[in-house]
């Protein structure tokens, strides 16, 4: 009988199936190498355009210029293997960042552009070229913790935040804080809804409980909250280097004075008004209004950091002494914190060596008392006060008692406060608070 040789055609068959199958499996490891390669080189990339620009975000916190900021991003992607014009990549800086960016002209941001070519190895004799561009951007800026008014004190203590029945306390974009955890640590007589408003959702968190009356709009009172920690802890206290000192604030009424440091009580008897230009003013002495003195920020704004004697040494107890801040008698203060606008016109391509540097720390920081002074900052009597910016009194009672005073301020941060009349007028944001400002990836 004759054989067929069909099992020799359909052997040939077989062979030429198995070789389209081996070429879609070589096929499918290379695209999966090549996906592996594209998302490692991006990976990469993007890493080192973040960590380049954030160190260049750093070097601005820290009071360098933009041409030092941008010298030190370069710098750092370099050390991460990109280099402008090295292996087919480009390496842009732009601080501040240009169009396409959320911070475009915000000269406090980095921005790192990041762009290459990855050679991919699916046909090694004829690979193809994938165009990879990344960014990172970092900067400095506030912290927003949620809170108009906090009251630090961690202890069992009683009225740790007090509102009486003449306060007139209105909040919007923020609540109130109080740490303590006594039964009775935040305490409102003040009943009247028109009186005392809290903007929803923000509300009253208590580490203890609240006693009294508290807005119910939004979280309302929240008691046996966590407490928080201090967000302004690690704000720096101001340098003396390169300041003037001043033993007296000269004559005449009225009389302007210059920002520098103080062996004098600002205010003090009689009726005399004092303008004070804007800068940083450091007072071992304080400030006391009670002579009626009248106390007004030129345009700009000032910072006032209230320390002791023998300051920028550290306080000697029973030796030294600590000024306090009272803000009253019938005087008329008016006092706003720096502002951008000032500092952006003092230096317009920023932070520099020497005392101008400090003025980008305050921004909107309009007192800050150095924590080893436990006096009382007071606002009171029949006179006027305005003011706007972040008061900070870590160690000390903030009591307001002014019945024309007005505080339209974005932060009160004080050890415990006590308000009894007057007009607190809170606005909180990022944009008007002294939060710490700290470095980080933006976008």
């Amino acid at each position: 009988m004759r054989r067929t040789s069909w099992n020799k055609d359909e052997g040939g068959q077989a062979v030429v199936l198995i070789a389209i199958t081996f070429l879609a499996l070589i096929m499918a490891v290379g695209l999966a190498i090549d996906a592996g390669q594209l998302y490692v080189a991006r990976r990469t990339m993007q890493e080192a355009a973040d960590a380049a620009a954030y160190a260049g975000a750093v070097v601005r916190y820290q009071g360098g210029s933009v041409v030092q900021a941008r010298s030190a991003a370069v710098a750092d992607a370099t050390r991460n293997g990109y280099t402008d014009g090295v292996g087919g990549f480009t390496v842009t800086v732009e601080a501040p960042p240009g169009t396409g960016s959320t911070f475009e002209g915000n000269d406090q941001y980095v921005r790192v552009i990041i762009s290459g070519a990855v050679r991919t190895a699916l046909v090694p004799a004829q690979s193809v070229l994938s165009t990879i561009s990344v960014h990172g951007t970092a900067g400095a800026g506030p912290l927003n913790n949620g809170y108009a008014i906090m009251a630090l004190d961690r202890g069992n203590v009683q009225k740790s935040f007090y509102a009486d029945n003449n306060a007139y306390i209105h909040l919007t974009g923020g609540g109130i804080l109080v740490n303590s955890t006594n039964s009775r640590a935040a305490w409102s007589d003040q009943c009247s809804s028109s009186q005392f408003s809290i903007e929803a959702p923000f509300g009253t968190d208590v580490a203890g409980t609240g006693y009294g009356c508290f807005p119910s709009t939004g979280d309302g009172l929240a008691n046996n909250q966590p407490k928080q920690a201090d967000p302004l802890s690690g704000t720096a206290k101001p340098s003396t280097s390169g300041m003037t000192t001043y033993n007296s604030t000269g004559g005449g009424d009225p009389r302007t004075i210059n920002p520098g440091v103080y062996n004098v009580e600002l205010g003090g008897a009689g009726n005399s008004t004092l303008y004070l230009n804007p800068g940083i003013y450091i007072l071992k002495h304080g400030i006391n209004t009670s002579g009626n003195a009248d106390l007004i920020s030129n345009a700009g704004g000032v910072f006032i950091y209230n320390t002791h004697t023998n300051y920028p040494d550290t306080f000697r107890p029973g030796i030294d002494t600590c000024g306090q801040i009272n803000l009253s008698g019938n005087s008329v203060s008016t006092l706003s914190a720096m502002t951008n606008t000032y500092v952006y016109t003092l230096d317009p391509d920023g932070p520099n060596v020497g005392v101008d540097a400090q003025e980008w720390n305050y921004v909107n920081f309009l007192v800050y008392q150095d924590p080893a002074c436990t006096n009382t900052m007071e606002i009171g009597g029949n006179g006027i006060f305005a003011g706007t910016g972040t008061i900070y009194v870590p160690t000390g009672a903030f009591v307001f008692d002014g019945n024309n005073a007005t505080l339209t301020g974005s932060q009160l941060v004080a050890n415990t406060v006590n308000i009894q009349s007057g007009n607190i007028t809170i606005n909180f944001d990022g944009g008007n608070t002294a939060q710490p400002v700290l470095p980080r990836l933006s976008e």
